[in-house]
């Protein structure tokens, strides 16, 4: 009883914040879209574009009193392509990610995201990659395009979960893709945990789900290598990736 009456009482201060917080990022979003388009128009303009990007998600953190603290930055890869693998708990998530690693990486999203307006630009240009699981063509030309990213040099980013999972912070099942790209081009595995975001933004409309200003805490773990490893170890890595970015979930929250 306790629980529901501070719900319905906290509940018009997430309202509040959930609207300032989606017309804040679309302002600033809005703002920033003509230099976004000509930055991306051009593949040569990534990097750059990558490097705005990086601004404007430490833009809308700060400006919606969402502050980032970071164990394990020592354990960031340098000078070799990698998976970041992170769970995915809120639409926060990306943010952190541009905010923490400084070198140009490039995301994979759900097909779905075609449909976002404006935000839908960071894809249908090219510099970041759409995943269509419900579609094997389209599946196999966003594997395609990941090991053209990776041969190049650069990061790829993959939330394994594929989905906010609806009882986050509790991990949802792992697709087994991410694994499945690293072994086969044997490039390590940089597990992230982002332990709080979901309470920063939780999935939901705007009259249910945790929804506050606060740390994000981020757990950056050693990588892992996959050098050796076959086919036939994907479901053991899978394992092993699930155990790791779940630890410090477990830790906090019993989960």
């Amino acid at each position: 009883m306790a629980y529901s009456m501070i719900s319905i009482l906290t509940m018009p201060f997430k309202l509040i914040y959930k609207i300032y917080n989606l017309l804040y990022f679309i302002t600033i979003l809005i703002l920033f879209f003509p230099i976004f388009k000509f930055l991306l128009a051009k593949k040569e303009r990534f990097p750059m574009a990558f490097k705005v990007i990086r601004f404007f998600s430490q833009l809308w953190l700060y400006g919606v009193g969402i502050f980032i603290k970071v164990k394990g930055k020592e354990n960031i890869i340098k000078g070799e392509p990698f998976l970041i693998c992170s769970n995915h708990s809120s639409f926060v998530d990306p943010a952190p990610l541009y905010a923490i690693f400084k070198e140009h990486f490039v995301f994979t999203g759900k097909k779905e995201i075609e449909k976002w307006p404006l935000f839908h630009i960071f894809y249908t240009s090219g510099m970041n990659i759409f995943v269509d699981r419900h579609n094997k063509v389209g599946a196999l030309k966003s594997f395609k395009q990941m090991m053209a990213v990776i041969d190049e040099g650069h990061p790829l980013v993959i939330l394994p979960e594929g989905t906010i999972p609806v009882d986050a912070p509790r991990l949802g099942e792992f697709k087994s893709g991410a694994v499945s790209i690293a072994i086969h081009k044997q490039i390590p595995i940089l597990p992230v945990t982002q332990t709080t975001n979901w309470k920063r933004l939780q999935r939901g409309g705007f009259f249910s789900g945790k929804s506050s200003p606060g740390i994000a805490e981020i757990v950056i773990h050693p990588p892992i290598s996959t050098k050796g490893l076959t086919r036939s170890d994907t479901e053991t890595l899978q394992a092993q990736l699930h155990a790791i970015i779940n630890g410090p979930l477990h830790e906090k929250y019993g989960v």
